[in-house]
Order: C-alpha cells, then structure tokens, then sequence
C-alpha cells in the first residue's frame, strides 16, 4: 500500500488536467479538486482524529473525503435521509474518545446484525486498498473511465466508488436524485463508463422505459444491494445491457463476490465467483469469507483476525461451477429498494406512538422494491389510530425508507414455539393491508 493511493494531491500532479469530477454544470479537473481540498484542509482542526460526516453525492461531499483520506483521519460516515434524532443518537452512542480506533482507519460506517442495534465497522486504508485491487482483477477501471457515484457515499457501496476511482485516477460523477427519466439522461449527458445501482432501480428504469438500451460509453452497470431475479437478468441480457452482479457488505470493503465482466451481456448464475484475493467457504449454510478487505472489527468490540473466517450471517450455497447464491440476507434484516431496514428499531419507534400496543415488522415481498416493509400492529384500544397520526409520528424519528409502507391491525402478535417473535413471511398470509399515503406500490 502507497501513500499516494488515495491522495488528491499525487493525483494532481500525476494527471493535473485529467477528469476527475463531473457535475451536470462542469468538469473539474485533478488539479481544480486539489485547489478545493487545499482551501478545505485549512479548515479542518489538526487534534481531531474522527470526523461526522452526513455524506450526500455532492462535490462539498468529495472535497470533504478527499481532504480527510489526505490528512489521514478516520470519517465518521453519516447516512443523509437519517432525522436529526437519528443522527444524535447515534453519535451520542459512539463516543471515539474512548480510543480503540487505529490510526489506519480511514473510515467508520454503521451497520448492524439482526438486533438492529447499530454497530460501527472500523476499515481501514489497507482493507479499502486490498478491496479495490481485487475488483480491478474483474473490472477494468482506467483513466478517462466515469464511475456515476449513484449509491450515497454514506454507504460502503458509494464510498468504494470514490477511493477505486481515486486510486486509479479515474473519475466520478455526480448525478440528480434518482428518477428514471434523469438516470437515462445522465448516462448520456455525463458519458458515464460505470454506474452502481441496486435492482430495484433498474427495475424502475424498465418500468418506465420498457424498450431502454445504454448507450455506447456505458460499460458496466454494477448491480448490488439485493438479489436481482432471473427475469431481471434476462430483460437486461435481450436488451443489450451489461450488468455485473455484486455480494458484498460493509464488513467487507464492499463487493466480494462478482459475475465476470466478460460476460456482462450474458444471463449469469448467482452473484458469481469469489473476487481475487477472497476466500469464501459455506459453513452450515452460511455464507464465511477470508481476505485482506475485511474490516479491522467493530469499535470496542472484538477485532477481526483477516486469517480467520468472517460470518457473513447470509444463507446461501455453491453450486457445482463455483458460483455463489444467496438465499437469505442476515435473517430478520429487510433489504428494501437496496437499505437495510432493521425490523426491532422500526418496531421500537412504532410502539412510541400512543394508540400502538405492540408492533412485529417484516418484509413483504415485491418484484420493484425487493421487499416492503410491513407492519403487523395491536392497538391499544378499540379505536384505531390514522394512518395520518402514524405516519406523521415516525417522520419525526425514522428515515422514511425504514418506516412502514404497508400495516395491518391485529389482536395479537404471532411467534415462534420457542416464545420468540416469528417475523417469517408466512405471517403475511391471509392478512389484508392498508397502505400508508407515501407509498408509490
């Protein structure tokens, strides 16, 4: 590992006037965005290791990660659509003056098993770079390349966009809030080689736009965040667009498993094989990995030994090529248009509203979104609540993308024989919902 491999700075004076932004107004060139970290750095207090960030895709954003992966502090990556009680909470949960943090850590995200407590996955610059060499053993990124940065940086999945293109002097851009009609655009306007999105957005993208081929200078879209169904696969491949399918987590570094870039325009089996450098093996039916991408482990809690094997938590299985399948993602976690929706925090924060008794949360499944979040609700009394007052209520303290589209009243809540909560799908059945005023599906 260089110093230079994520500095703005040797990058300037590598390419000075190579592409390295792309907004809808202007190019900026290595040199302008190290002009802009120069101005940044002289703001940033030196006795301070960690840094919150509320990371958005937006050039203050880039300059930001640039100046602190520069002056080798550790980001503290926050997720933009969080309420400010979220954001509170969460740092007030997470108080880096403890230590334990090493000083390779470049960045710190939160995420979390099936307890929905959130956790904070420590990664460091080494595992960032290990990450990016054993993608570019499958994905050629080069310069002149533009890597649409269209998964919030806040997340491992956009974050790895902005180092691998930093380290290989490639260039990102930065594109509109998500809408069929403006990403169909901007893959034009901007000359995009690479994009990332989760399936629910391509889905979309064929919803509005059946008949939709790329154009010429798109490469490769990567498609993560959620398992992509065989006729997903099978519209992109007779249409003509090159999809590489991805598995990973945050406590990888980003994506560990990936379909051959070669074979972008074919119908491939599962999320493909192990990248380089990444040992996989199923363990029970679940999903472990080994590599030198793996994160150093959660603040102040056990550290992960890179020779060890890593519980994914994922059910999944190989089949007779090598190729990987996931059958389940960590259990109780709904992944949701590509988020992570913890069911016990959205059951917590629906049983602070006064008219709600008790609250089960699990995932309905759907072809567009990948799956709903769904509400199971015992009221507290024979009147019922509105969906308004519910609604209204968890836009103060949920992110809306975790709370409840669909909900349900009931008398009580099931479980399992064991006395736990029983969030499988199989509750579902038999029940009729009201959908919430904000929902789209």
């Amino acid at each position: 590992m260089s110093a230079k491999d994520f500095s703005i700075f040797s990058a300037a004076n590598e390419c000075p006037d190579s592409l390295a932004v792309r907004t809808n107004e202007r190019d900026w060139t290595f040199s302008e965005i190290a002009c802009l970290v120069q101005k940044k750095i002289k703001k940033i207090p030196e006795n301070e290791q960690v840094f919150p960030l509320i990371a958005s895709s937006t050039l203050d954003t880039l300059v930001d990660i640039y100046a602190l992966l520069e002056l080798r502090k550790t980001i503290l990556l926050i997720h933009p659509k969080l309420t400010e009680l979220e954001i509170k909470n969460l740092l007030s949960s997470f108080r880096w003056s403890e230590g334990g943090i090493s000083e390779d850590c470049a960045v710190i995200l939160f995420t979390s098993g099936t307890t929905g407590k959130p956790k904070p996955a420590m990664i460091s610059r080494r595992a960032l770079v290990a990450s990016a060499e054993s993608s570019a053993c499958n994905i050629p990124l080069e310069r002149g390349d533009v890597w649409q940065l269209s998964i919030s940086p806040a997340r491992i999945g956009g974050f790895s966009i902005v180092t691998r293109s930093l380290r290989a002097r490639s260039a990102v851009s930065l594109p509109s809030k998500f809408e069929p009609e403006h990403f169909v655009e901007e893959l034009i306007d901007q000359k995009v080689s690479f994009t990332s999105l989760v399936p629910t957005m391509l889905a979309m993208i064929f919803d509005r736009f059946p008949n939709w081929t790329p154009p010429k200078t798109l490469k490769a879209i990567l498609l993560g965040g959620s398992s992509a169904s065989r006729a997903l696969k099978e519209k992109a491949s007779r249409q003509q667009v090159p999809i590489v399918i991805t598995y990973g987590m945050t406590e990888s570094s980003s994506n560990v498993v990936t379909t051959p870039y070669q074979s972008r325009f074919e119908v491939t089996e599962g999320c493909g094989q192990p990248n380089a450098g990444v040992q996989l093996r199923i363990n029970q039916g679940i999903v472990e990995v080994k590599g030198p991408m793996l994160m150093d482990g959660y603040w102040r809690m056990e550290s992960i030994d890179r020779d060890e094997w890593f519980s994914t938590g994922d059910i999944g299985f190989l089949d007779e090529k090598g190729n990987v399948h996931i059958q389940a993602r960590r259990t109780d976690v709904i992944v949701s248009g590509g988020e992570n929706v913890y069911p016990v925090e959205v059951e917590e924060a629906l049983e602070t509203i006064d008219g709600i008794k008790e609250a089960r949360v699990v995932g309905m499944s759907d072809d567009i979104w990948g799956a709903i979040v769904t509400a199971l609700l015992v009221p507290k009394s024979s009147e019922k609540i509105s969906n308004e007052t519910i609604v209204k209520s968890l836009s103060r303290i949920l992110a809306q993308y975790k709370s409840p589209r669909r909900i349900t009243w009931v008398s009580h809540l099931p479980v399992l024989s064991n006395g736990k909560p029983d969030r499988t799908a199989k509750i579902l059945e038999g029940l009729t919902f009201e959908m919430l005023h904000y929902t789209h599906h």
